[in-house]
């Protein structure tokens, strides 16, 4: 089986630089709307057999756009949702965003138990991504088919080094994850052996 793991097209969030991790009210764009559109192209040639997405609003909508040009539902999962930055949500100003680089550069130094207060750490993360995904393998692990996954880029830059066995911290830090740029995955007796990340071929 495979799995391709993408982010959601591009937010309004992302233009305002609103920190919009939970129930708010921040849509794609029509640019994301285009690029989740975009998406559907590069999955022609994909058997995808299921589609799971976040629960956040951005990522619906992208899911939504992508399950109805395959005809294919899709199904909300809590565990592919971003990270929850607690107090800071719903703000953009320099001192939100100063919380926000402080626990990633907490994370970054292994102190993986750091949190926005009210919001989730690493660990946090770790614990709802990493069995969803072994879950996944196991339930499709004879399937000839491709699993897509919409999710968030910080998840996604966080959580993939910890399932896929050849894409570390480093690799994830100079490729930076594009709205809608897709991450594909072969599921092997090793694990899960990244062949592509987003436009390298590995």
């Amino acid at each position: 089986m495979n799995l391709i793991f993408t982010r959601h097209g591009e937010s309004q969030a992302n233009i305002e630089g609103i920190i919009s991790n939970r129930d708010l009210p921040y849509p794609l764009t029509a640019k994301g709307r285009a690029q989740a559109i975009a998406l559907v192209e590069q999955l022609a040639a994909d058997n995808i057999i299921a589609i799971y997405a976040s629960p956040i609003l951005r990522a619906q909508q992208t899911a939504q756009l992508i399950s109805e040009w395959l005809n294919l539902s899709f199904t909300t999962h809590d565990a592919l949702r971003e990270f929850d930055c607690g107090m800071m949500e719903g703000q953009g100003n320099a001192a939100a965003w100063a919380a926000h680089e402080a626990v990633v550069a907490a994370w970054a130094s292994d102190d993986y138990t750091q949190h926005i207060p009210g919001g989730e750490s690493f660990v946090d993360m770790q614990t709802r991504f990493v069995p969803f995904v072994n879950q996944l393998v196991s339930q499709y692990a004879h399937s000839m088919g491709t699993v897509l996954l919409i999710s968030h880029g910080s998840l996604l830059h966080h959580m993939l080094p910890l399932v896929l066995r050849n894409i570390d911290a480093a690799f994830v830090k100079q490729h930076h994850l594009r709205n809608c740029a897709c991450v594909r995955g072969l599921v092997t007796p090793d694990g899960i052996t990244c062949n592509a990340w987003d436009n390298h071929q590995l």
